[in-house]
């Protein structure tokens, strides 16, 4: 589990303790973040061959669903700015009758992947498209994947330790939390009502207790997805040092 999905985890339990409703879904992240990912992306691509903007597509469509959105807008959007940085420049040809343009990587551009590759998984913006730098860590040099295995390793501890302190205030926290919430929606009746008639429970409690219980859930999840990915990290760094 990211920063960012363990920090929405304890905004949700603030917000539900004071009494609000939050959505933090992904148009919360800044669109020029989203932008300069997909820039990363094409890089890792365009390192290995020059590439058309449908070649591109192809590829993302075909291995990296999964990591970066295969929208023709958005590469587009990535291209303009990776040829204004100077990071990659254009050449066109003729194919079947038709003008088309391959894009290729500059010196620049081999200069800021090098940066890129070779750098730990940010957890404070962790998405799939940071997962995405695992997909080309095998161009980086040897000493940069140990380092870059080690670094994500020690982050994950640290993430862990984290989740279980949460987990430890949120068990803790619950009767509280639930009594208070019950107490300021019982004296709306508005507000019973539509927890009551999305819900389909028949009291408010039952609905408070089931919200508490998922969003712990949600962190259940990202404990055990942090064990699990400190158990896949450690073997491969094992991997490495052989």
């Amino acid at each position: 589990m990211s920063s960012r999905v363990l920090y929405t985890v304890f905004l949700c339990l603030q917000a539900f303790r004071d009494g609000l409703t939050i959505s933090i879904t992904n148009s919360n992240i800044p669109n020029s973040n989203k932008e300069a990912r997909m820039e990363n992306i094409i890089l890792s691509m365009l390192i290995f061959k020059a590439m058309t903007i449908y070649e591109i597509r192809a590829y993302i469509q075909r291995n990296l669903t999964t990591v970066c959105s295969d929208s023709l807008g958005s590469i587009q959007t990535a291209i303009k700015n990776l040829i204004k940085k100077g990071y990659i420049d254009v050449k066109e040809f003729v194919d079947n009758g038709m003008l088309k343009k391959r894009y290729g990587i500059t010196d620049a551009g081999v200069n800021s992947y090098k940066e890129w590759v070779g750098t730990p998984i940010n957890l404070a913006k962790m998405t799939n498209m940071e997962e995405g730098k695992l997909f080309f860590l095998g161009v980086a040099p040897k000493a940069k994947r140990i380092a870059f295995l080690k670094d994500y390793l020690k982050d994950l501890k640290e993430e862990y330790e984290k989740l279980r302190a949460i987990q430890s205030f949120a068990l803790e926290a619950k009767e509280v939390v639930v009594k208070e919430n019950l107490k300021r929606i019982s004296a709306d009746p508005k507000t019973s009502e539509n927890l009551l008639a999305v819900s389909k429970e028949k009291s408010v409690r039952k609905v408070l207790n089931n919200t508490y219980d998922y969003q712990m859930h949600l962190l259940e999840y990202g404990i055990a997805r942090t064990e699990a990915d400190m158990d896949f990290y450690e073997k491969l760094l094992k991997l490495e040092m052989k």
